[in-house]
């Protein structure tokens, strides 16, 4: 878990930080072996 919130959060104190989008958050928890419906964006 601590990797996948290290990836998440990566540059999150920058100010030209934009938060991901839903697509590239479903590919994240997908690397990370997070499927199924509940993590699903849609």
């Amino acid at each position: 878990m601590y990797d996948l919130s290290a990836e998440w959060y990566q540059g999150r104190m920058d100010r030209a930080w934009m938060p991901i989008g839903p697509e590239l958050a479903e590919a994240t928890f997908d690397r990370y072996g997070l499927t199924g419906d509940f993590w699903s964006m849609a």
